[in-house]
């Protein structure tokens, strides 16, 4: 039976054997011969034999001498995205080998070679040292088993064509070996950026970035290796020895699971990103000094040790009482203060990015930033004198320019942005249309509602926050009065049947993936201007629940991921001081060194946002709370930073 493996520009590798996880349809009995569904069985049948492999393998082989074990792969031509060579791809055949049946001697080999041929592709062998756990009560982790890699180069593979490639499992010596999760799967020797897939819920191929270890990966969806895009000059992958396009497939000494790029727990327990962050953690956090990477290359796997760039990670109380976390914040402010454009903005989105660039620098209380900021709110002044004159969806830039110019007044009290916050929302009301289900709402811009009036709450749940500020600020305002209905309409509230208390996109769509930036922005507004308790308490405490989710607000990945923190430590500091430890090893991994913060792909993520552009600016504000720098974080409302 042959399986034809089809290349798509949008998903570059990690393409599964048919029943490669040798599932069977009916469960026979533990160390019954079997055939197992999409193989062939070679020499002697009764060598082939079901095991009951502890978690997670379960539907196991296990394999003697004179049993083998054949699949067959065919190679279409494959479509050819752009600036990628069709010739350069190579192919990777693995098996997981759980261990032996008993403690005798055995080892494990994997051969492929063209149908009808002898010149063999490529070949490689595993012996392994441990006992095979069985099923039941037994409990095994993955990280007790090895992995053989067998890889086909480009050169090779090129010249099968349309031809049909055999892959051999068998075993050598007197034992029985036990296999499981059998893959073949495709890499390109030279993977461009062009592989990247375009964000905004598709699973992948994601961009990777390591500025702890120094280097851009691609990484593919339920992949389990990733190939490197790029190496940092000077940086500990440079220094170990590791390659562009070098492919890796273990991380300290543990073959890479199936990674999913899809938002949820999966992502968050076993994507390579969490894969790569934990064990930078959790090496720093027992004063280890290096991390071990294991690439594949022609010649077989080779171990490569990168040094770590500090020493000690981050603390439990994450980012609070924490000196590691002061000296990042340190490199994210100064990345902020060094990318400032002459006239006043930060690169990408206008309004977004810069705001929130500019909110990291109020956040931090430093007078020496007041140059900076002034800069920054002529700018804005001049780009738009009043929300009016905002353009495209504009209550987009009119929010977070309200909510910086509130801060900024908070700090300096500059009368010019007193009068175009008080201007704006007095303005804002009359700007709302009638949606579905007759209550008022806000869209993208004052134009209309969209998707058949039913509008959304992300771009309310931002004008809110403006609000709560504005009343800080000591203007009067009906906004909230305005489209309360229509919030309150969208809300799931957990009093009703199903309702399960997070902000949903409109009164038609209360999903739990979503929700993240808009459940704490709508949270975080009611608190500040200390309303609806039974609200924002639902709200926050259903994203602690669901924090696995956080980078997934729609279009939208790391600004809400770190707006939602924000509000989340203002309204739920319980909440917060359970889920931020967690996510120290995004931050390590993320993190580089006298630079700041790398961009990785978010699920959700604005590709016009930028890529370090919107990590250092959106964090950075996120980290006003070390201090309370911001009113939106927690601080009081002086004026610290006069004129």
């Amino acid at each position: 039976m042959a399986l034809a493996l089809f290349l798509l520009p949008s998903a570059a590798f990690a393409l599964e054997v048919k029943n490669g996880d040798l599932a069977l349809p009916k469960k026979p009995k533990h160390g019954a011969p079997i055939a197992p569904d999409g193989f062939r069985v070679e020499g002697k049948a009764k060598r082939v034999t079901r095991f009951e492999a502890a978690p997670p393998f379960g539907g196991a082989l296990a394999l003697s001498r004179e049993g083998r074990l054949v699949y067959e792969v065919t190679l279409p031509k494959p479509p050819k995205p752009d600036k990628v060579d069709p010739t350069r791809w190579y192919a990777v055949a693995s098996v997981d080998v759980v261990g032996l049946v008993s403690d005798t001697r055995a080892g494990l080999e994997l051969s492929a070679k063209v149908k009808g041929k002898r010149a063999v592709l490529g070949a490689g062998s595993l012996w392994p040292e441990t006992k095979a756990p069985r099923g039941g009560t037994t409990t095994a982790k993955a990280e007790l088993a090895g992995r053989l890699w067998v890889k086909i180069p480009s050169k090779r593979l090129s010249s099968v064509g349309e031809a049909t490639i055999e892959v051999v499992l068998s075993t050598t010596g007197k034992g029985k070996v036990v296999i499981d999760n059998v893959r073949f799967d495709l890499f390109h020797d030279e993977p461009p950026r062009a592989l990247v897939g375009k964000p905004n819920g598709k699973n992948g191929p994601d961009l990777l970035a390591s500025g702890m270890l120094g280097f851009l990966a691609l990484s593919e969806h339920m992949g389990t290796a990733f190939s490197l895009l790029d190496i940092r000059e000077g940086g500990p992958a440079e220094k170990a020895g590791l390659k562009r396009s070098d492919l890796v497939v273990a991380v300290e000494g543990v073959p890479l699971a199936p990674g999913s790029l899809a938002a949820g727990e999966a992502w968050f327990r076993e994507g390579h990103e969490a894969v790569l962050g934990r064990a930078i953690q959790a090496a720093l956090a027992n004063s280890g000094k290096h991390i071990t990477l294991t690439v594949l290359r022609d010649r077989g796997t080779k171990d490569l040790k990168l040094k770590l760039p500090i020493a000690g990670g981050f603390a439990e109380t994450f980012p609070f009482g924490d000196p590691v976390a002061e000296t990042m914040r340190k490199d994210i402010t100064t990345w902020i203060v060094e990318h400032q454009k002459p006239n006043g903005f930060w690169p990408h989105n206008r309004e977004v990015n810069s705001c929130l660039a500019g909110l990291a620098l109020l956040g931090t209380r430093d007078k020496r930033h007041k140059k900076a900021l002034r800069k920054l709110t002529d700018a804005l002044l001049a780009a738009n004198p009043t929300a009016a004159d905002a353009t495209g969806f504009s209550y987009w830039p009119i929010a977070f320019q309200g909510i910086f110019f509130c801060e900024y007044y908070l700090a300096t009290g500059d009368k010019r942005v007193l009068a175009w916050i008080d201007d704006a929302i007095t303005w804002l009301p009359s700007t709302t249309h009638e949606s579905k289900w007759g209550m008022q709402a806000f869209g993208h811009s004052p134009k209309g509602l969209p998707y058949g009036k039913k509008a959304l709450m992300a771009p309310c749940a931002h004008l809110l926050l403006f609000e709560a500020l504005a009343l800080r600020c000591g203007v009067k305002s009906k906004v909230w009065q305005h489209i309360k209905p229509y919030v309150l309409h969208s809300w799931s509230d957990p009093k009703t049947k199903k309702g399960h208390g997070g902000m949903g996109y409109n009164g038609s769509y209360k999903d739990k993936a979503e929700f993240w930036s808009r459940s704490g922005l709508t949270a975080l507004a009611l608190h500040l201007r200390e309303d609806r308790k039974d609200m924002r308490t639902a709200l926050t405490r259903f994203m602690a629940g669901r924090h696995a989710w956080m980078l997934n607000s729609h279009a939208y990945g790391e600004p809400g991921g770190a707006l939602g923190l924000v509000s989340l430590y203002a309204v739920h500091p319980k909440g917060f001081a359970e889920v931020m430890p967690q996510w120290r090893w995004r931050f390590l991994n993320a993190w580089q060194p006298d630079f700041g913060l790398r961009y990785s792909s978010a699920h959700m993520g604005a590709p016009y946002m930028g890529e370090e552009g919107i990590m250092n600016p959106a964090y950075g504000m996120l980290l006003a709370i070390m201090n309370q720098g911001l009113v939106m974080a927690g601080g009081e409302a002086e004026r610290w930073l006069t004129r």
